[in-house]
């Protein structure tokens, strides 16, 4: 912020105009400063714009530069660009919009970095977090996650494994969260401590989930004793009566009789309660384990592909069109037929036993219609040339043409609207484009082909 307000005095924080725009701050897990935030609402729009261009403009200029010798040792780009995202997160407190491009920014700064230097950005921290900050703008952050690990991008970080299993857990997906914490733990990731203090918490909310939902379970209520009057039944129960609660104590004391003294009643054995959240065993193939191993073989998923690619089940299967019927929209007209169809009569007495089939009619021998004589006579003036006046003909007005036209004049008044760089064909913003599918700008050949 010293490069965007710079003011000598010290700083006055005005809590009145923090508690009026603190429904426009997005909070941060970090915090925020309040005497940048003061300086900030404090500015007019318009000076504000005006000096936050100026210092985007130095920032982007120092990114440019770090980007133009790749055999520089001394350049890092990393650093260029991850105080370039800190800058754009603490100078636009509403987070993500139009006028800050942090979505946009990441994106851009994941995918240059990824192969930049032959990788050598992959293992470092600051890429893993900027990694961290783009999936807490998707859709779908998970993939983002999944794209790291297959890409060797801060795996030896427990960063990565801590947010993964944290999506993991707000997914419901808990079994796929505890192995991420266990992967991490076989990996060693550092600070290993730190990882393994998360998957006890994770451990003990997981238990404590379990013991609340054998909790919620009622048990089965106990059987009416025989000295109660009443007895009270369960929503959706049997309804038992005086005559079956009577039945039953006698085929009771029937069975009780006839036991020897050395006998004991043996309990009926109690349902078995399937046990809630439990683990499903899945099936693992033994085959190609070593193949999955192999350190020297490539990345199964060396990209995350298109959108397109990963809803491939909602596409529906091409079939041949051979046997198949077209139906057309609207109703099916039936095409008029030329000759009717006879209809049977019954023959009278004394005619003969079949009736000729009726003469078909020829449209070539039909008679023409009559054309009919119209009484309306047509009134023309007597044509003599000396005597009538010509009439002028009639000349419509134009404004007169400049002789030296600057340009041509077009056709029509109305221009088509031309896209804008910051919307698609679709009408998709480039943040709603990322934000459904982040890995919309890497090239051609980068992603996988389509199945």
């Amino acid at each position: 912020m010293a490069d965007v307000f710079d003011d000598t005095e010290p700083p006055i924080v005005d809590g009145d105009l923090l508690e009026a725009a603190k429904e426009n701050i997005q909070p941060l897990a970090a915090g925020r400063r309040v005497t940048a935030l003061s300086a900030i609402l404090s500015t007019p729009h318009a000076q504000r714009e005006s000096r936050l261009a100026a210092a985007r403009t130095r920032l982007r200029i120092n990114v440019d530069l770090a980007l133009a010798d790749p055999d520089d040792p001394d350049a890092d780009p990393l650093d260029a660009y991850s105080r370039l995202v800190a800058w754009t997160v603490e100078n636009y407190p509403q987070g993500h919009s139009a006028e800050s491009g942090l979505l946009e920014l990441l994106e851009e700064a994941t995918r240059v970095l990824k192969d930049d230097r032959a990788g050598r950005w992959r293992a470092d921290v600051r890429y893993l977090k900027l990694w961290v900050l783009y999936a807490g703008y998707v859709e779908k952050p998970a993939i983002i996650y999944k794209f790291c690990l297959v890409n060797e991008i801060g795996t030896a970080h427990a960063l990565l494994y801590e947010e993964f299993a944290t999506v993991l857990e707000r997914a419901g997906r808990k079994a796929e969260a505890d192995e991420a914490y266990l992967l991490g733990i076989a990996r060693k990731a550092a600070p290993v401590e730190r990882l393994q203090n998360k998957h006890r918490e994770f451990q003990k909310r997981m238990m404590s989930s379990i013991n609340a939902a054998a909790a919620t379970t009622t048990p089965e209520p106990a059987a009416p004793s025989a000295s109660s009057s009443s007895s009270t039944r369960r929503a959706l129960a049997e309804a038992s009566s005086s005559s079956s609660s009577s039945s039953s104590r006698t085929r009771a004391s029937r069975t009780g009789s006839a036991r020897t003294p050395g006998q004991l009643a043996t309990p009926s054995p109690a349902p078995s309660v399937p046990r809630p959240n439990g683990r499903m065993q899945v099936f693992v193939d033994p085959s190609g384990a070593d193949a999955e191993n192999d350190p020297s073989a490539a990345a199964p998923w060396p990209e995350l592909g298109t959108r397109k690619s990963r809803v491939k089940e909602n596409v529906p299967e091409v079939r041949k069109a051979a046997g198949t019927t077209l139906r057309t929209a609207g109703r099916s007209s039936r095409a008029a037929s030329g000759s009717r169809i006879p209809v049977y009569r019954d023959p009278e007495p004394g005619a003969a036993a079949e009736m000729p089939p009726p003469p078909v009619p020829s449209l070539a021998s039909a008679p023409a219609p009559a054309a009919k004589k119209s009484a309306l006579v047509v009134f023309r003036d007597e044509e003599d040339g000396a005597d009538a006046p010509a009439t002028p003909a009639f000349t419509p007005y134009r404004d007169e043409e400049p002789s030296s036209p600057t340009h041509a004049a077009s056709a029509t008044a109305m221009r088509p609207k031309a896209v804008g760089p910051h919307k698609n064909v679709l009408g998709l913003t480039e943040a709603e484009a990322l934000r459904k599918d982040p890995f919309k700008n890497y090239e051609a050949g980068e992603r996988p082909a389509d199945e």
